[in-house]
This record gives structure tokens, sequence and C-alpha cells, in this order.
């Protein structure tokens, strides 16, 4: 009785091609983890800013859809003035007897002041984590108001440029 040597060696050599497959299997995999903890890196960098940047977008659309309604419906005259500092304030004087408000920035939060006969109340509009570092005001027509805010996230430093019309509907703009 003989033993047949080959079949004993083409088993080694199928065993050895398995753990060299196996290797560039494992190869494989670590490069796919690479690249996925690349692309999660990146992502996790960014978040931050992404997540203030829609923070300070929807701050600005809560600050342009009241100044909307306030100034479109319920204001039948509109002023453009400085304060004492230089900086641009809107005067209304509103549909209701004996009520006028007046929006402006003070340190770096946007206001809304309203005063009714001897009575008056101030109430900010502006989120305390983002800054107005500049808001301007300009007459475009005697019913149309352009106004440019600048915001300042203050832990990402983002700074955006919000630019918007309002079209007042009851009222006219006086300079």
């Amino acid at each position: 009785m003989s033993v047949n040597l080959n079949i004993c060696c083409n088993t080694k050599r199928k065993s050895g091609g398995i753990l060299i497959e196996l290797n560039f299997l494992f190869i494989i995999i670590i490069l796919i983890c690479g690249l996925f903890s690349n692309s999660a890196h990146a992502v996790l960098v960014n978040y931050k800013k992404t997540m203030a940047d829609m923070e300070m977008a929807r701050c600005a659309h809560f600050t342009k859809s009241i100044m909307c309604r306030d100034l479109s419906y319920n204001t039948t005259q509109v002023h453009l003035s400085k304060d004492l500092n230089g900086k641009d304030q809107i005067t209304c004087r509103k549909t209701f007897e004996n009520v006028r408000c007046y929006w402006y920035v003070s340190n770096s939060i946007l206001y809304r002041k309203t005063i009714k006969g001897a009575a008056s109340g101030v109430n900010p509009f502006s989120n305390p984590e983002i800054q107005i570092i500049d808001f301007r005001t300009e007459r475009l027509a005697n019913n149309r108001l352009g106004i440019l805010m600048t915001m300042k996230h203050l832990e990402t430093g983002l700074v955006r440029k919000i630019p918007f019309v309002i079209f007042l509907n009851n009222g006219l703009i006086t300079d």
C-alpha cells in the first residue's frame, strides 16, 4: 500500500492560498475603515459650523418674519433715523391709536421698544449667542424698506450678512 504524496502537498498549497486571501481581505477591510474614519472626521469637524449656520438662518428668519409682520401690516408711518451712536434705527407709528415703536441695535442685540401713551416696553428680538454686528436700513421706495443685518455666531465666529426687503402695505417711509 502506498501513500499518494500529491494529495498531501495539494492541501498545503490550498491552505496557504486561503491564508493569503484572508490577508488581502483584512487589508481591504482596514482600507475601507480608514476611508470611513476620514470621511466621518471631516463631517464631525464641520458639524459645529453647520449647526451654527443653521442657527443663524433660523434667527434671521425669525427676525425677518417679526419685522415684516410688524412693519408691513401694523405700521402707518416709518421714519429712518440714527441713534446717538450713529447706528440706524427705525421709528414706526402703528395703526393702533397713539402707539409707536422703535427698532434698534444695542449691545449687539436687536430690540423693539413699544410706547403706548405713557407706558413703554422693550423686547429683545435676537438670540444672545448671535450678535448683530451691523444693522443698516435704506429707503428703496415710498413703500419699500431695505434692511441689511450682519450676524456673528459667538462660539464659532461665523459671520453672515442677511439682506431683506420689507413692503409696507399700510404705510409710507418718511425721512
